[in-house]
């Protein structure tokens, strides 16, 4: 039988290197369309929801003030009953009457005369053309 023998090859083939293929991608106008309408959709709600969250937080915030001013009010007139009660007290008669000796203070006399000490008398109004200069 006739022997094979195997000898190498001369390596006359190259190797190619690989060839990169990046598929070029068009932008498909309508799915770009759809996801900015849909990234703007979900914007407009993220608004109006923190719109109404500060509209509920300056509701709350007002509604604790109008309470505060409420008490505040109520201590005022409280305390404005208090002074006008004070204020009657320091007025009546009675009281005066009391006081009346220690500061030497008389009755006046009951025939009627009375004794106006100073009397302020109204200046008559400025003639219409007057002008104050300078």
């Amino acid at each position: 039988m006739a022997e094979i023998t195997r000898t190498a090859a001369p390596a006359a083939f190259a190797v190619q290197k690989d060839i990169l293929n990046h598929p070029v991608r068009e932008v498909d106008r309508a799915r770009h369309r759809e996801m900015w309408l849909t990234v703007l959709a979900v914007a407009v709600l993220v608004v109006a929801v923190l719109v109404t969250l500060w509209q509920q937080a300056e509701i709350r915030q007002l509604g604790y003030e109008a309470e505060k001013l409420q008490k505040a009010r109520a201590a005022e007139e409280a305390a404005t009953h208090h002074l006008r009660l004070e204020l009657e007290s320091l007025r009546s008669l009675k009281r005066i009457e009391q006081l009346a000796p220690q500061l030497n203070l008389v009755a006046p006399a009951n025939n009627g005369d009375v004794i106006v000490i100073e009397r302020v008398t109204k200046s008559p109004a400025p003639a219409k053309g007057l002008v104050a200069r300078r």
